[in-house]
Order: C-alpha cells, then structure tokens, then sequence
C-alpha cells in the first residue's frame, strides 16, 4: 500500500547543519522523495506533529503543499488501487497537480493560511491584490496557462484604469511572491516563470515633510480639548515625539510597554525591538487620553481580541486621524497635506535641518543603514545619543514663536 509522509531528509545534510524537508512517497519496500524546498536543522522539525518549531512563515508553506499533494494522492490510490507504480505516483504528484490547481485557488489557500497563522496583515494585502487583478485577467487557471505575453496585457490594462506604476507594482509584487511559492513547492517549474523577463517598475516620489516652522504652528496651534479633531493632533505630536513611531503601533501600546521611563516594544511590521524615552512633553500629551488594555483607548477591549477584524478597525481608525489631520494642516496652510506619515517623514526632515548625521537619524528611525563603524558606535551609545536628539528635535518644534 502506498504511503506519503513528511521527513527530514538526513542524508543530505548543508554545509550549515540544515537537512532538506521532504514529502517521501512509499511503495513496498520502494521509496522516493518530492522536495518542498525548506531546509531546516533537526531540532526544529516536531516530526510527531509534521510542524516547524515556531516558523509560522514556513508552517503555512507546507499546509499548501501538503494539502495539494494529498488530495492527489489519495485520487491516485482511489484510481489505481490495483497497481501502483511508484514512479507513476510521484510522476502523478508532480506533474498533473499544476494542471488541477488554479492560480486563485492557490491564492485564496495563501491568504487562509495566513490568516490561520495570525499573519492578518500580510493577508489583507493578498487578498485585496487578487482582487484588483482578477478583475483585470483571468486567474482562474492552472499556472501553466498564465504567460508573460497576459503579465504585460494586466499591467497594460491596469495603466489603462488610470493606475499608477506603484499602485501596480503592489499588487504585481504580491503576484510575484504567489509564482515564487508555486515554484517553490514545485506546482510549476521555473522555465514557466513570467516574471523573469518582467520588471516592476517604480516611480520615484518625494516623501511629504513640514519644515521647522510648519510643525511649530502645528505643535502650537490653538486646538481645544473639546474640539472633533483633538486627539488626532495629539496623536499626530505624538508620532514625532516619539521618533516617526507608525500609527499602527502607537495604537497597539500599552501599560506593558512602559518599563520605567522608556516605552519599549516590537515594531508589528519588521519585528525590531524600539526603546524611546518617555519625555515630559510626551507623559503630558498621554494624560489627555483615557487608557484601557491600551495607553491611548482609542481601540477598545473587544477590538483587541478579533485579530482578523483588527487589520480593518486598524484601516479605519487611520483614515478618520488622517481626514482630521488633514483638515488641521488645511487651517495652518502648511504646503503638503497632512497624515500620519507625514510626521515620520518629517522627523527625519527637521532632523537634518538640524544637523545631525544621516546615520543617527537612520538608528532614530531603525532604518539598518549606515556605515559599519557607525553602526558600531550606535550599538554601544544609541541610547544615550538618540535620546538627546530627539530631545533637541521636541524642544524645537515646540518653541512658541
């Protein structure tokens, strides 16, 4: 009887100590191996679960591959449970399985899978992309069938819509990273790859920054805590005191965060570690909010538990800051419409204004830049030196005129 299981494949180890992660196939006393293209060490495969010790990236890799694999393999059984030839099986995983899988399907697995693993982010933005280009080609085909010749008619197409060549290049980046899997779980070979021959363009664009004298009418502009638009300014301070922080993040804070006179936490997007002292000007701007599980409340308790429905509170909660703030920079007449990002954007900025070195503001900001003896430096004062900076760039925006 035929078998199909997940092994570490331990005679092929890499120079790294890593073995290659395999799918073995078994007839009898004949064995062969399909590759899922994953090398790990030996300590991280949990062979009685078939997981990956917390890898939820490479976890989601092989619940696609596996499902696929599987329900081949069991049509197979179902149809050739009088003779079974296992290079016909393996030849039958392979090769037929592009043929039965559609681009959206395989898609759509992604995007579950990403969900299930708690990755809500990632997914919102595949599934918005496979929205955006099922509209505009036919996605529902085995990969085989898609060619560069269709890549070129999307993106033509897309131009078409009045899109912009980085609105394009999003969603053909998220398409991209869907044909890379495919390849990668061997559901397609490479010579097929459209993106070969094709490049994502991308415009340059000048990131939109105040200038000193700007964010000193925004800092000391007369708003009342009564005022609609109130704890949008005051969020929109507290993302440059607190070094261009992302919205996302600021939101997420909370009496965990604070560990004596630093806020300390992990960047959702990158994972990076941040430490930011906690100035006076910045405990004066967080008294004006009420907290729950949250420093700011602007998220409720029922809002943090759904993390799914999270991604989208986290989508609205940015536009109604950025229409306030936008309607704020309006009043001030400020030459760049104003947003969240416009306060990391402009740390940086005045930052420079102010003199200080590239380096320092890329450490600031935890941007990995700059030169190796800087970074080494950084490493051992970054504290010290960044704090003081930052301390200089509050004090300058908030000199009243």
């Amino acid at each position: 009887m035929a078998t199909f299981t997940l092994v570490l494949d331990k005679r092929r180890a890499k120079q790294n100590g890593t073995f290659p992660l395999v799918f073995r196939i078994g007839i009898g006393r004949k064995n062969t191996f399909i590759r899922t293209g994953i090398y790990i060490l030996e300590n991280q495969f949990d062979s009685s679960r078939n997981i990956i010790k917390d890898s939820a990236e490479l976890n989601e890799q092989l619940i696609l591959l596996d499902s696929a694999y599987r329900k081949r393999f069991y049509q197979y059984i179902l149809t050739h449970s009088e003779n079974e030839n296992i290079d016909e099986l393996k030849d039958y995983l392979l090769n037929k399985l592009p043929d039965e899988i559609s681009i959206t399907e395989f898609w759509e697995e992604h995007v579950a899978t990403l969900n299930n693993s708690g990755r809500n982010g990632g997914a919102r933005v595949y599934k918005m992309s496979l929205s955006v280009l099922s509209k505009n080609t036919n996605l529902s085909i085995p990969f085989s069938k898609f060619s560069y010749k269709d890549l070129l008619l999307l993106e033509s197409k897309l131009y078409k819509n009045g899109m912009s060549a980085n609105g394009i290049g999003v969603y053909m980046r998220s398409f991209r990273a869907i044909c890379n899997k495919a390849i990668n779980m061997d559901l397609i070979g490479y010579e097929w790859y459209p993106f070969r021959k094709y490049k994502i363009k991308k415009e340059k664009t000048t990131p939109r920054v105040l200038s000193i004298i700007e964010m000193r009418n925004y800092f000391n502009y007369p708003i009342q805590p009564t005022h609609l638009f109130y704890k949008s300014w005051l969020i929109g301070k507290l993302i440059l005191m607190l070094r261009g922080i992302n919205l996302k993040d600021l939101l997420l804070l909370s009496s965990r965060n604070i560990k004596g006179n630093r806020i300390i936490y992990k960047r959702a997007k990158t994972g990076k570690i941040y430490s930011i002292k906690i100035t006076d000007e910045v405990e004066e701007v967080f008294k004006q909010f009420t907290p729950n599980n949250t420093l700011l409340g602007i998220l409720s308790n029922a809002d943090l538990l759904d993390k799914e429905k999270l991604v989208n509170i986290h989508v609205q909660k940015r536009k109604v800051i950025n229409s306030h703030l936008s309607k704020i920079g309006k009043i001030l007449e400020v030459n760049e419409a104003i947003s969240t990002y416009v306060f990391r954007y402009s740390y940086a900025n005045i930052a420079k204004q102010l003199g200080y070195s590239k380096d320092l503001i890329g450490e600031a900001l935890g941007h990995n830049t700059g030169s190796q003896i800087t970074g080494i430096y950084l490493e051992q004062f970054d504290l010290g030196i960044v704090d003081d900076m930052n301390d200089v760039i509050i004090r300058s925006v908030g000199k009243q005129h």
